[in-house]
């Protein structure tokens, strides 16, 4: 119970079929859950994830609904500390960064979702799924060619540790009902929309859906490593009714603040995961 909302919540990450160290990173503690998703290779990529989620663990107090300017401290405190990582290593390193912290924003509660590189998070309400963050990648940011070629998936164009650090930023309201998935391109790598869809509306309860969809993401290839979070909201929230299409609060000119924001796509150079 958080300010008289209830939450049912589950982590789970695996390394994967093909790979030998775990670069992704998670935090699952009430206000805040959050998925990083290192690169750089087994020598940065786990260090970069790591201290990207230390960074808002150390800012962001459990137990307690946080609030827009604590969590723009924490992403400030998590490029540095992933800057720190990068410094002196000939190939860098980085890391994604996305989830959701439940704040108090004019005397209510919402999620303040946020989102740098391309792991994701969902909105499943009854048997709708909603992507809600928008990836920061090459192949998503332009059109395919008259061949109909697109660019490799594993080129972003936003992530801390790169030139761009900039994170979309929003505010979604609390629904009864609702549950949030948000995780690292291991899983949406390897099941499409649809299969995720149908696994969060008949998995049951959270730990039950993050098992599965791990499980899911591993026998179809495991081609990454993969991270799940699924946050329920058991009660205390609005009510809620479909369809509706996440609240946007304005749009800011792009500065590196958490400013609640509405995701969208920006012209840029990738680095290669």
């Amino acid at each position: 119970m958080m300010r008289g909302v209830e939450l049912d919540f589950a982590v789970m990450s695996d390394v994967g079929q093909r790979r030998a160290v775990n670069e992704d990173s998670a935090l699952a503690l009430a206000p805040s859950f959050l998925v990083a998703d290192g690169m750089g290779g087994h020598e940065a990529g786990d260090l970069a994830s790591q201290a990207a989620i230390a960074a808002f663990g150390e800012r962001i107090a459990p137990g307690r609904p946080s609030t827009v300017p604590e969590v723009s401290a924490a992403l400030d405190a998590a490029r540095v500390a992933v800057a720190a990582v990068a410094s002196g290593r000939e190939k860098g390193a980085g890391c994604t960064l996305t989830g959701a912290v439940l704040v108090e924003s004019e005397g209510e509660l919402a999620w303040l979702v946020l989102n740098v590189g391309d792991s994701r998070v969902y909105l499943h309400r009854g048997a709708e799924l909603q992507q809600l963050t928008v990836d920061h990648s090459l192949r998503d940011e332009v059109e395919p060619n008259f061949l109909g070629n697109r660019p490799p998936r594993n080129i972003i164009t936003r992530a801390l540790g790169s030139a761009d650090t900039t994170a979309d930023s929003w505010l979604l309201p609390v629904e009864t009902g609702a549950r949030l998935l948000i995780c690292s391109d291991g899983l949406t790598t390897e099941l499409e929309d649809e299969e995720l869809r149908a696994t969060l509306t008949m998995g049951g309860r959270a730990e039950a859906v993050a098992e599965e969809l791990v499980r899911r993401a591993n026998e179809a290839g495991g081609r990454d490593n993969v991270t799940v979070i699924i946050v329920d909201t058991v009660g205390g929230g609005r009510a809620w009714h479909l369809p509706s299409e996440h609240p946007s609060v304005g749009e800011t000119d792009g500065d590196d603040t958490v400013t609640a924001t509405v995701p969208r796509r920006r012209a840029a150079g990738g680095v290669a995961r």
